[in-house]
């Protein structure tokens, strides 16, 4: 912005709301007196995802006036979906919140659900053609009624940016640098999107710790920042090592749990506070 990019040419990514809010919040501070910082696209990936697909879902054969989702509006779909199937009553079969975080994670992990199925969830096996069946029924039935839910906005729009170039040239052309907080939590889904706005321009920042990728169990995806040095060569990587939360106590223990990962950035925290009790 202190260069003169429009602030609409940016794009800032993160997690949770409360995330993104401090987020604009810290830019606001930092440009808000020379920059309209309102007109900058940032936010969650879903809330990103939202915006763009209102320009451009025609071109997926959704209008621009599609129905968004929510938990409980897609668990009552789903469960429209098993009654539908008309299945006799089976004590093994999911319910219907099993069977949406089913899908949920097959779609984050971009893995068929069969295969999520046996690897993860290898407990639904002996219903596995109803569990299909019913998945597919799930998605057939949102199409048909204009509807995405949270996971379909990311999917969608990396669909738009595969099956669409000149959509896409056009939105990489529009986003001359892309920021995203958190990135050691980032999933498959949400790493190829991340590689498809950059586009060839490549302007872009991560900020993330390695040593803090603990949600593997919920599709995220280690190697999205581990092996960022390979999919960015000549990147430079920045260790913020100074520490403002913890004890120097906390730290030591903290480094030497660390220094056993077979694969990381190197890094050694310093405490910038007081002493404190050693950790039991």
């Amino acid at each position: 912005l202190e260069r003169g990019v429009p602030p609409e040419a940016l794009l800032l990514l993160t997690f949770t709301n409360k995330a993104a809010r401090e987020m604009i919040r810290r830019v606001e501070e930092l440009a808000g007196g020379f920059a309209d910082v309102g007109r900058m696209l940032g936010g969650t990936f879903h809330h990103a995802a939202h915006v763009l697909l209102r320009q451009h879902a025609g071109a997926l054969g959704f209008t621009t006036d599609f129905t968004v989702l929510d938990r409980e509006d897609s668990r009552d779909l789903m469960a429209t979906c098993l009654a539908e199937r008309k299945l006799k009553s089976d004590k093994r079969f999911p319910r219907p919140d099993a069977l949406l975080e089913l899908v949920s994670l097959a779609t984050n992990l971009q893995q068929p659900v069969s295969q999520v199925l046996v690897e993860r969830r290898p407990q639904m096996l002996p219903v596995a053609p109803e569990v299909f069946a019913t998945a597919r029924r799930f998605q057939q039935r949102k199409a048909q009624m204009d509807l995405m839910d949270y996971d379909d906005l990311l999917a969608h729009l990396k669909r738009l940016l595969e099956e669409h170039p000149v959509i896409r040239a056009e939105l990489t052309a529009r986003f001359q640098g892309v920021l995203v907080d958190e990135y050691q939590d980032t999933n498959r889904l949400q790493g190829d999107l991340v590689d498809l706005l950059v586009g060839e321009r490549r302007n872009l920042t991560v900020v993330g710790d390695d040593c803090q990728s603990i949600y593997s169990f919920r599709g995220a995806e280690f190697t999205n920042i581990i092996d960022f040095p390979k999919r960015y060569p000549g990147c430079g990587i920045y260790p913020l090592t100074r520490n403002y939360r913890s004890t120097p106590q906390v730290l030591r223990l903290a480094n030497a749990v660390i220094a056993h990962n077979t694969r990381q950035f190197p890094k050694a925290l310093v405490s910038d506070g007081a002493p404190g009790p050693v950790p039991q």
